[in-house]
């Protein structure tokens, strides 16, 4: 529609299969920036109250492939933590591992507090009800969009619709829905 490629295209991921359905057609378009968007819970920090296996993990070998994996220092699996269940794996795909190793693809985090603001832009604003996994890739959109030219073109993965996580959303709002 545009007549030209994208110049950044951004999506969540969890075990990563979305994300490689958009990634996937552009690899050898050197020129499009990819960003896949982690779930990174409480924070990425030494307590591990997240699943950015990429960003906060290190390589191990879960389910008969190499990967970045959410571990102890002895390899045992640790349970990872995500408002969004979508996302809340200790691990990630192999094919977004090997796009890390080789610099093909940027990996980020984003909080479930910025994932639970995006929610709640894309509802006010746009009157759609995203899941909870899109909204941590919408999350770093609103956080690298002020500083993008006008004319820069960016394509976010927007996957899933929210109402299954309209009760989880709910409950870390406050909203008392027993009534």
């Amino acid at each position: 529609a545009e007549g030209r490629l994208p110049d950044t295209l951004i999506a969540a991921i969890g075990g990563g299969s979305n994300a490689m359905g958009l990634f996937y057609p552009f690899l050898d378009d050197k020129d499009v920036n990819i960003i896949g968007v982690e779930a990174g819970g409480k924070g990425v920090n030494d307590k591990m109250e997240h699943c950015a296996s990429l960003t906060g993990g290190r390589p191990g070998v879960l389910h008969g492939n190499r990967t970045y994996l959410l571990q102890d220092d002895v390899g045992q699996i640790l349970e990872g933590f995500s408002i969004s269940a979508g996302l809340d794996y200790p691990g990630i795909g192999p094919e977004h591992a090997w796009l890390h190793d080789i610099g093909r693809a940027k990996y980020v985090s984003i909080t479930d507090v910025e994932a639970l603001e995006a929610f709640q832009l894309s509802c006010a604003l746009e009157g759609i009800i995203p899941a909870l996994e899109p909204s941590h890739a919408l999350a770093h959109v609103m956080k690298i969009a002020p500083e993008l030219p006008a004319d820069h073109l960016l394509v976010m993965n927007m996957c899933g619709r929210g109402d299954k996580d309209i009760f989880t959303v709910a409950k870390h709002l406050g909203f008392d829905m027993k009534a």
